[in-house]
């Protein structure tokens, strides 16, 4: 963590990351003690599927072709972030030891063969299901024309809502990489703030 902060990998805006990965990218793992990368986790004999496309009747589960995408954007991912690390060190002078080589990123990745786009769970034996998809807030009471975009979710740049008076505080990815997590509150709580009170209309007086 601390080298995404020193090297500025946190501080790159909304619009580039959504240019660099062509959509908001989801949360990387962050502070374990080793990589979780998706190959390892086939090598060590998970299968890995493509995106669930459909449930068909009788809990027979289709899934899309796009296992092996998926894995090559994670290491895409990761490579980015570590290229970013590499810059800065180098801009930086710094006498840092050259990195080693992460086993969890070299190891081969076990696909299944034949490939597995559709699923029986009774047949499969499959008893329970572990649903991890991720979340986003629900924004639906905030009844104001024009402030949620067609997806339910704030219309906004920087946190300062399209409406005058509406702001949205903590948002994932409001700003910058940083945004959504607690490093980002230093920074966004007071320019908020400040927005807030450059803003404010001045108290009617009565004489």
């Amino acid at each position: 963590m601390i080298w995404l902060e020193e090297s500025g990998f946190l501080d790159v805006r909304r619009e580039e990351v959504i240019r660099l990965a062509g959509r908001i990218p989801a949360r990387g793992v962050l502070g374990s003690e080793h990589t979780i990368s998706l190959q390892s986790l086939g090598a060590q004999g998970i299968v890995l599927l493509g995106r669930l496309t459909g449930v068909a009747d009788g809990g027979r589960l289709s899934f899309a072709d796009d296992a092996e995408a998926n894995v090559r954007f994670g290491d895409e991912a990761s490579n980015n972030a570590k290229r970013c690390i590499d810059d800065y060190i180098s801009r930086a002078g710094i006498d840092a030891p050259i990195s080693d080589t992460d086993p969890a990123e070299t190891v081969a990745w076990r696909q299944p063969d034949p490939a597995v786009r559709s699923l029986d769970l009774s047949l499969s034996g499959v008893t329970s299901v572990v649903w991890c998809t991720g979340f986003k807030g629900d924004f639906s009471y905030v009844k104001l024309p024009g402030a949620l975009d067609a997806a339910g979710q704030p219309v906004h740049t920087d946190g300062v809502g399209v409406l005058p008076g509406l702001y949205f505080a903590g948002l994932d990815f409001a700003s910058t990489r940083k945004s959504g997590i607690i490093l980002a509150i230093a920074e966004e709580a007071p320019r908020l703030v400040e927005h807030i009170v450059a803003t404010r209309q001045p108290a009617a007086t009565i004489e």
